[in-house]
């Protein structure tokens, strides 16, 4: 047995009673006894000692009424001013909730396991399952999940899929490591989910590394989350399934190295750019460069600034290797870009927060413009819509016709060789996915024109832009 191994059986140990635990010291800073809670939630105060000892959770169906029971008793027990009361008792309402989470997911865990390969036959038990499993990987993790599957992750989960990642961003997950494999063909014939779903997962974590390959016809269906389970679909029709998994380390070792070698041999759709890379390699440039491009920004469009902005960018750089790039850029945007066709599409609420801000990200690096640059940008931005038509800006009026959900949806870049996903909620380019296959960046292409015939995306005229200012 492996030290690494060992050393995570023995953390899962230690992991009982988080929610006793946190209990008791909730309890002891409110300088609340047993029997005093016991009386708040009009409970026995037994339960209360079992609670704390960890013999004992409460049911699932009152989990949720007694943990907001006893954040308000601490809270109202709480020696703090009245405007602090309300941030402390939603602090210890999440600490309580997450360590119910622990410990149940806990108890699941142990439940199921068997030493062995077990059999599951229900969608809900998979899930349920896959939750559990999630959780203990946070726990034992530090917060980092590596999810590996050869077949279409997306479809056997469906909307539970979705369901899962919001659950999984919600705890605060640090890194997501999602390896899986498609059939090519859906790509084509079901563009939209697909290009939905996959910048839906991206948009959903501050980090992740996606990486998505062609599946193979007689590879089998196998899961793989961190070193903690594995299952193989031996069928699933109509929405029913069966399975077996194991919690037996060396049968998930087997299992990973299988999930491994698909990975190795499948060709790519999809792969994490390490950010470093990205400006060694041109890519940026080379999107720029290119005849036609598809440009969807979720961030200020760091392209098309006037020469005057690039020359204080070029003198003022980190280093002479980012002076080099940005004078590089520079040639491409005004000899290439500007007379490119372009479809640029834009977040209205992003165009305001850029002029109130000036915050923008250039070839992996921050910058902070004054507001005359940045009405000096977009100006420069409108005077090329006005000269060569084949610009052409879109915007999404997301404040008021859209939830805040596509708000989380990462930039998509795209031109007539290659897709670019980038999602720089935490630092430039540190989140970034390319494709080179043709069938993954024609999926976008269609997902990309479709949205421009959205009735929430609307064309601007070069007045239009002005407006803004």
């Amino acid at each position: 047995m492996d030290e690494s191994f060992t050393m995570i059986t023995e953390k899962r140990c230690d992991m009982k009673n988080q929610f006793g635990k946190s209990l008791r010291s909730q309890m002891e800073k409110a300088g609340i006894k047993e029997s005093e809670l016991a009386d708040a939630l009009s409970y026995d105060a037994t339960y209360i000692s079992k609670w704390i000892n960890g013999s004992k959770l409460p049911s699932e169906r009152n989990a949720e009424r007694i943990i907001g029971q006893m954040a308000d008793c601490f809270a109202a027990h709480t020696n703090v001013p009245e405007a602090e009361r309300a941030a402390q008792r939603q602090q210890g309402l999440a600490e309580l909730k997450m360590a119910y989470a622990s410990d149940r997911s806990y108890l699941i865990f142990q439940n199921y396991n068997n030493n062995d390969m077990s059999f599951v036959d229900s969608r809900q038990t998979l899930v349920r399952l896959t939750r559990a499993a999630f959780m203990q990987a946070l726990d034992l993790y530090d917060g980092r999940i590596g999810i590996m599957a050869t077949f279409d992750l997306f479809r056997l989960y469906g909307k539970e899929f979705r369901g899962l990642m919001k659950e999984l961003h919600d705890t605060g997950v640090k890194k997501v490591e999602l390896s899986l494999a498609l059939e090519p063909e859906g790509l084509t014939t079901e563009y939209n989910y697909y290009a939905a779903v996959i910048i839906g997962t991206i948009g959903s974590f501050d980090y992740i590394e996606m990486s998505i390959v062609c599946r193979r016809p007689e590879q089998p269906s196998i899961l793989v989350i961190n070193d903690l389970l594995c299952l193989q679909v031996l069928w699933s029709v109509g929405g029913e399934l069966s399975a077996v998994f194991s919690m037996e380390h060396k049968i998930i070792s087997r299992f990973a190295s299988v999930c491994q070698q698909v990975m190795e041999v499948g060709d790519k759709l999809l792969d994490p750019a390490e950010p470093e890379s990205l400006r060694r390699t041109n890519v940026q440039l080379d999107s720029y460069s290119d005849r036609r491009q598809w440009q969807f920004f979720n961030e200020p469009p760091a392209m098309l600034f006037p020469g005057e902005i690039m020359d204080i960018l070029i003198e003022h750089a980190e280093d002479e290797s980012y002076a080099r790039y940005l004078v590089k850029l520079n040639n491409v945007f005004a000899k290439r870009t500007c007379k490119a066709r372009i479809d640029l599409v834009l977040y209205s609420s992003m165009l305001n927060e850029y002029l109130a801000n000036g915050n923008i990200s250039v070839g992996n690096v921050s910058h902070h413009l004054t507001p005359e640059q940045t009405r000096l940008h977009l100006t420069h931005l409108s005077q090329v819509m006005s000269e060569y038509p084949d610009v052409r800006l879109y915007v999404i009026r997301d404040t008021v016709v859209l939830s805040e959900e596509p708000r989380r949806a990462p930039s998509i870049f795209l031109d007539t060789y290659s897709l670019n996903i980038e999602n720089s909620k935490k630092k430039p380019n540190d989140n970034y996915h390319i494709s080179l296959a043709p069938r993954m960046r024609g999926a976008f292409e269609q997902f990309f024109e479709k949205m421009l015939r959205m009735p929430f995306c609307n064309r601007l005229t070069a007045e239009d832009v002005l407006r803004y200012l």
